[in-house]
């Protein structure tokens, strides 16, 4: 009877021990947790970006030994994708969800992974990776004012007519004039655009189980109830999810792996989001595209029958780079009247603290060259000249993707010319000058279109 009372205090004392979690020796069931990172508004997995091509290849390792070694047998993969806040929140989901089948695509085409194993799961913008590394990084400006308003500012914050008025990603940007933000847009960003994989494996099969039935069954639950998700440990954060224009079942819970075609097809979340990709401001007009291009044409010279064409191409939101060409070719042989020109000037600007890209003061370093050929009937020159020097403009918005710029250049020009005179047919030549020149060189207003919208593309 000792015995027997012995043998049932000790099966209770097991019991304990395994519930209140404080020596979980047997049945503990363990996971490997690795991170696949993207580039910049791009899905497609790279294995050169990083450590990815080690990070995959242990991946593959873990799986075949999984397979090998019945006592660590993988249970799940849980893959887990994620964006920085770089663009639309719409426009993030959509591409974390890419992510996230790219990734599960590139491994199937490697290893053979059952369906039954694998769950995916899309966040779009992962402001929880972004709490836990701000948490950890003590030389952020305004680092308590962001924490702040990373725990207690919702994603969007509606008005009476459910407008959206405000929001932790507004805010963030206006802190202290954008200082923090772009600090966090640097170091912090890049590790955002991630697929994480979690292999979960099943508990250690012990001899406890035979002598004790029901023993494994409670550790598994145990530790099933013990382990939280992820992305939503972090309680920090509001509950915002039921307020985001891009609420989806996606971003709720596991994307069912028996969808077709899952990345293009319409779901409900695309469907909200159709709805109300139109975000608003606090004035409640809509947010405009952050384009990242702009074409121009310089009016000016348009109306001198010179045709021109620039191209500028906005690095980030101080920098750009630009590249004006214009040429105009007229010639009237029978009078010996030529207007022939063509030139080309490449240039790099940095725009002054602006609320909208492509608005407002900018300078510039400009370089140049020119071929010309002009005759009027009498005497003609023909030559090159060279030209270098600052610019300074200013861009204002016409329309939601139409500004108008105006804009002058003042500098050193150099040109080398021929001169000569058109008689009976033939072009006499006379003599060669040489200019030089400093003061204004360029003269600018500009029609401008704006083009390829980041906030169409997620980040």
């Amino acid at each position: 009877m000792f015995v027997v009372k012995m043998r049932e205090c000790y099966k209770i004392l097991l019991y304990a021990i395994l519930l209140t979690g404080i020596t979980p020796l047997w049945g503990q069931e363990s996971a490997d947790s690795l991170s696949v990172y993207f580039r910049y508004g791009c899905a497609v997995v790279e294995p050169s970006l990083r450590e990815n091509c080690r990070t995959i290849e242990t991946i593959e390792n873990l799986l075949r030994e999984s397979e090998a070694d019945s006592s660590r047998r993988c249970v799940e993969m849980r893959l887990e994708g994620g964006a920085s806040p770089d663009g639309t929140t719409a426009a993030n989901m959509r591409l974390s969800r890419k992510r996230v089948f790219s990734m599960l695509d590139y491994l199937r085409g490697r290893i053979s992974v059952p369906d039954s194993l694998i769950s995916v799961r899309a966040v779009g913008v992962d402001w929880n990776g972004l709490v836990l590394s701000v948490e950890k990084d003590t030389l952020c400006p305004a680092r308590a004012e962001v924490l702040d308003i990373l725990y207690h500012t919702p994603e969007w914050i509606y008005d009476a007519r459910n407008r959206i008025v405000d929001g932790r990603k507004r805010r963030l940007m206006q802190l202290h004039g954008g200082v923090p933000y772009n600090y966090l847009r640097e170091k912090f960003f890049p590790d955002l655009r991630k697929v994480s994989i979690v292999l979960r494996y099943e508990p250690a099969v012990t001899d406890l189980q035979e002598e004790y039935p029901g023993f494994l069954a409670v550790s598994s639950d145990a530790s099933e109830t013990a382990e939280p998700e992820r992305v939503e440990s972090c309680v920090r954060l509001p509950e915002v999810s039921s307020e985001s224009p891009s609420v989806s079942t996606v971003d709720a819970g596991t994307v069912p792996l028996c969808e077709t075609s899952p990345v293009e097809s319409p779901t409900s979340s695309d469907s909200v989001v159709t709805e109300r990709n139109v975000l608003l401001e606090s004035t409640g007009r809509a947010i405009p595209p952050l384009h990242r291009m702009a074409i121009k044409t310089n009016l000016l010279y348009d109306a001198l029958l010179m045709p021109s064409l620039e191209v500028e191409y906005r690095i980030d939101d101080r920098w750009s780079v630009a590249v004006e060409g214009s040429v105009a070719w007229w010639s009237k042989n029978r009078t010996h009247k030529y207007y022939q020109i063509a030139t080309i000037v490449p240039e790099g600007r940095y725009w002054f603290g602006v609320k909208k890209p492509w608005h407002g003061h900018y300078v510039g370093v400009f370089v140049g060259g020119s071929w010309y050929d002009l005759e009027n009937g009498a005497r003609g020159y023909k030559g090159e000249f060279f030209m270098t020097g600052i610019s300074y403009g200013y861009m204002f918005p016409v329309g939601r993707s139409l500004s108008l710029e105006a804009g002058l250049g003042v500098g050193f020009l150099r040109t080398s010319y021929e001169e000569y005179l058109p008689i009976d047919g033939h072009y006499v030549y006379q003599q060669t000058s040489r200019t030089n020149w400093f003061g204004p060189v360029r003269l600018k207003l500009a029609l401008v279109w704006c083009l390829w919208n980041q906030n169409k593309a997620g980040k």
